[in-house]
């Protein structure tokens, strides 16, 4: 029997995101091995959708590319630079869009997609689906955890540990900087958290079966992480874990809430 999609899934490809070609800062070091290279999209009707890339360079030297941008923007001799792309990974299951064309760039890359994505989405390169159990060339250095609501709907969350990093798509936000009063309005009432946390969109899409959201989240508490990296808006590099326990409280339970007043 065919699921019947949310109207949040059937109205998510009808948004056609454009790059802002005018914002093209290099990538930036945050940590040993680890960069963020930073874009944006304007969304229909106008407003500023900030955008991150994660580039992580692997124990072999190579390099993932987390959220690939897009090409239009330029830059991209920038990322050469710090070494050989050979992995392309769309952690989730609407971060594809800039992937065909920067594969086009790095035919070499293996392109890794969330579970699902290659069932819901045609035409894309061919690749692998990311599983709980990393790449060999990832190993040690690279977790991962995947949230998997529906056959079609997922994310991957990453935990970079020579970092303390852990990478987050979609699951939770982090917008607090705009260029206007009118696109902060815009973006609340978009759904969009005042600070870190779950969008309206993620709470119906990723996170409404709440058992299997409790599961992911304890799983993600379980990495000793001390930076949070989101694809939209800023990261947390102070209060790391018990921030992200506040902003999912609702769904870790009472005795996560008991270990935050302990």
């Amino acid at each position: 029997m065919t699921r019947k999609r949310s109207i949040v899934e059937r109205f998510m490809p009808l948004v056609s995101p454009t790059p802002v070609v005018t914002f093209a800062p290099p990538p930036r070091q945050i940590d040993e091995r680890i960069w963020v290279l930073d874009r944006s999209f304007r969304m229909p009707g106008g407003p500023i959708l900030p955008t991150r890339t994660t580039i992580i360079a692997l124990p072999t030297d190579e390099l993932l590319v987390i959220s690939p941008p897009s090409v239009d923007a330029g830059g991209l001799e920038e990322i050469d630079a710090l070494g050989a792309i050979r992995h392309v990974a769309v952690p989730n299951s609407f971060h594809h869009l800039n992937a065909p064309r920067f594969l086009d760039r790095y035919p070499g890359a293996r392109f890794w997609a969330a579970p699902g994505l290659f069932s819901r989405i045609r035409g894309l390169p061919p690749g692998n689906e990311l599983s709980d159990t990393a790449s060999d060339a990832w190993s040690g250095a690279i977790d991962l955890a995947i949230l998997r609501p529906t056959s079609e709907v997922s994310e991957v969350a990453l935990f970079h540990r020579p970092s303390a990093t852990l990478i987050l798509t979609d699951v939770a936000f982090h917008m607090v900087q705009f260029a206007s009063s009118f696109e902060r309005m815009v973006w609340r009432l978009s759904g969009v958290p005042a600070g870190f946390g779950p969008s309206r969109t993620a709470r119906m899409l990723l996170l409404h079966d709440r058992a299997q959201a409790r599961a992911f989240l304890d799983r993600l508490l379980s990495w000793p992480f001390r930076r949070i990296l989101v694809a939209h808006g800023e990261m947390i590099e102070e209060n790391a874990a018990e921030i992200f326990r506040h902003a999912f409280a609702a769904y870790l339970g009472a005795a996560s809430r008991m270990e935050r007043k302990g």
